[in-house]
């Protein structure tokens, strides 16, 4: 009989783009359930002995009422199913994850996956920054084993007497299998094209973007074109609305996409990849855009940093200076050469660092830290 894996996270889309190979790989060992917003029929019907469960869970709301509610759902599907290990993901996982755990057993095994500190922390609200922080200080064990993206989000933990001594791995992002993203020497086309792929949020530094190449020398901006690829998310408090983002909208020169599914194609058509986030865990677009070889612009905001080798395969800016992004697109727009050699640059720092193969590794070597029954 497999040992009981079970995944908690607030969104299977999420958990689709970003762990479901992880635990796909798992599944060879561990007997896996998920347990998430809905029961997704992609899963059911091409992997249906991993087990799935439904849960009320919001990852924007703050009603304590509401979160009772998935609490007990929560509770009553871990009390049945006693696994072994618990992968928690995001912010409110982790924390229910960890209290129904603590009750159910003292001899269930934690995983966090710390993917971002999240905008309850992030933002300036005092009463759910301090609230947020002292729910993470007591509700989570330590003993629990904690997956960082970056620095960063370590040092917070830490801070709370979390992720001390061995009980934390550093992952290189949730990996990018390399067979797939294949590296593309860019095509000569009329425009040269600067892509961002991500969700449209105010905090992603999408408006940052747009005053950026507003900003550029008049001669520049006949020869480029920025697309930007991603859904509204009005869920999420930093959310730009539809109105907003198409009063900045230019045909020929400033365009929004929408969502795509062809997210390879989109890249392989690009010339330079663009994310001027605020803060981010490690963000998989960016490692997309090296795996396929392109000069990589960011800014040196928690996550976005530890992409970059500055000047080796692309540039780092301030958070929000958008005269500083402005600057490094016109040098990547004036020079071919450069670009590429960043674009090849990038492919070498993923190979290295960023594959789907490594993650999978990382991550199960710290499944492996817990000694099987």
């Amino acid at each position: 009989m497999k040992t009981k894996l079970v995944y908690i996270v607030n969104d299977i889309d999420f958990f689709k783009n970003h762990f479901f190979p992880i635990a796909l790989n798992a599944s060879i060992v561990y007997d896996i359930t998920i347990i998430s917003n809905k029961v997704d029929k992609q899963i059911v019907d091409q992997n249906p002995e991993i087990k799935q469960f439904k849960i009320p869970i919001k990852r924007s709301s703050i009603n304590p009422i509401y979160d009772l509610e998935l609490f007990f759902e929560l509770f009553k599907i871990l009390k049945r199913i006693k696994p072994f290990i618990i992968h928690n993901i995001t912010i409110k996982p982790i924390l229910y994850g960890s209290l129904a755990a603590k009750i159910i057993s003292r001899k269930i095994n934690i995983i966090n996956s710390v993917t971002g500190l999240g905008y309850a922390i992030t933002n300036n609200h005092f009463f759910i920054k301090t609230t947020m922080q002292i729910l993470i200080k007591f509700l989570i064990p330590k003993k629990s084993h904690f997956l960082f993206l970056n620095k960063h989000d370590k040092e917070f933990y830490q801070n709370l007497g979390k992720g001390l001594r061995n009980n934390y791995t550093m992952v290189f992002g949730s990996g990018v299998d390399k067979k797939e993203f294949k590296y593309k020497k860019p095509q000569k086309k009329e425009k040269i094209e600067i892509v961002y792929t991500g969700r449209i949020l105010r905090d992603k530094g999408i408006i940052n973007l747009i005053d950026a190449v507003n900003l550029l020398e008049a001669s520049l901006k006949p020869k480029i074109i920025l697309k930007l690829y991603g859904s509204i998310d009005d869920q999420n408090p930093a959310h730009i609305t539809r109105s907003e983002l198409e009063k900045y909208l230019v045909p020929g020169f400033i365009e929004w996409l929408g969502f795509s599914s062809e997210i390879i194609k989109v890249l392989e058509k690009s010339d330079i990849y663009c994310l001027p986030s605020f803060r981010e865990g490690n963000p998989k677009s960016i490692i997309e855009a090296m795996a396929i070889g392109r000069p990589i612009l960011t800014t040196q905001a928690p996550g976005c940093e530890d992409t970059v080798e500055d000047g080796i395969n692309g540039f780092k800016v301030p958070i929000g200076v958008y005269l500083a992004l402005s600057k490094k697109l016109e040098i990547l727009i004036k020079d071919e050469d450069l670009r590429i050699q960043m674009g090849i640059n990038s492919r070498s720092l993923f190979e290295k660092k960023y594959t789907l193969e490594n993650v999978i590794d990382q991550i199960h070597n710290a499944y492996n830290t817990f000694n099987k029954p």
